[in-house]
């Protein structure tokens, strides 16, 4: 059994299992100041098990035909905000089937360590909410980690890879991502200077040329408003959005536009659109562009999960 875990689940085997234990025996392992006695549970832990057990447990979860972020949220006794935090944002898209992610049975954000020699009362300090104070904050992770409380006094170091519960706190799920639910990570025009094939010349490209099929749904990179959606000369059928805090994207060359100025709609979700080859165009592809509050072209692949 590998040291460090700070999370694990406990089957019913294993209840009866540590119930019979004699508790000096468990007071000697040297992780018994943690919440784990036991690794991460089994590749396919029932639901079942994750609500019946009143500790907070994690697995993985491949995602089966038809299944949405409601429903596994609810099968395993968390909720929509929990899991997407936990998993970056990465199923708000549509899920696919044999996509594992990873789930539990807390209410929160379940942090990962990136590097070893992060302590607990780094992690609090960085993620502590506005509202709450910083000694209540590690006060609640300590309580819902099963970690001792002499954690209030120490500075717990932990190791890459390991797990801590972070009690109703959330990420900021506001980032860009890319528009494509399936993207291969080919570029066929990046973005800056560079020669145009329809111009036969050397201009400025303000934004990166997605290769795609034609029909391949296109996503918003972040929720926001429609401020255009029509034809646009160069760009073809193209949509572009207005997002909260000045920014815009525009999403070019479409085959059909699918939405219509003045909607609200939210990021990965509502489609705005199909990849197509339309306006000065050598051949199906999306155009993506990110443009600043002050009206700057940057370049989009930089602000893939920023803001």
């Amino acid at each position: 059994m590998r040291k460090g875990y700070l999370i694990g689940l406990l089957g019913l085997a294993g209840l009866a299992a540590m119930a019979a234990a004699s508790l000096p025996s468990a007071r000697n392992l040297d992780y018994e100041g943690l919440s784990v006695l036991t690794p991460a549970g089994p590749a396919e832990p029932p639901p079942e098990a994750f609500r019946g057990i009143p500790r907070l447990v994690h697995a993985p979860h491949k995602i089966l035909k038809g299944e949405d972020i409601r429903i596994i949220a609810a099968r395993y006794g968390t909720d929509v905000r929990s899991l997407q935090s936990t998993n970056f944002n990465e199923f708000i898209l549509p899920l696919s089937k044999g996509r594992s992610i990873r789930v539990h049975n807390g209410i929160g954000y379940l942090y990962e360590v990136a590097v070893d020699g992060e302590t607990l009362e780094g992690i609090a300090r960085r993620f502590k909410p506005k509202e709450t104070g910083l000694k209540d904050f590690k006060a609640a992770i300590i309580k819902s980690n099963g970690l001792p409380a002499v954690d209030m006094l120490v500075s717990r170091k932990l190791k890459k890879g390991d797990r801590l519960q972070l009690p109703n706190f959330f990420q900021n799920l506001d980032m860009y991502r890319m528009p494509l639910p399936y993207y291969s990570g080919r570029i066929s025009s990046n973005f800056g200077m560079r020669y145009h094939p329809v111009l036969k010349r050397r201009i400025f490209h303000s934004g990166c040329d997605i290769p795609m099929p034609v029909g391949t749904p296109v996503y918003p990179s972040r929720s926001g408003t429609v401020s255009f959606a029509g034809w646009k000369e160069g760009y073809g059928n193209t949509v572009e959005l207005k997002h909260h805090d000045g920014s815009m994207t525009r999403y070019g060359h479409l085959s059909k536009v699918l939405v219509s100025a003045g909607e609200t709609v939210q990021k990965s979700r509502s489609m705005l659109g199909r990849v197509g080859s339309t306006g000065m165009s050598t051949g199906p592809h999306l155009h993506f562009e990110i443009i600043t509050p002050g009206g700057r072209s940057v370049n989009p692949l930089a602000k893939i999960g920023k803001r």
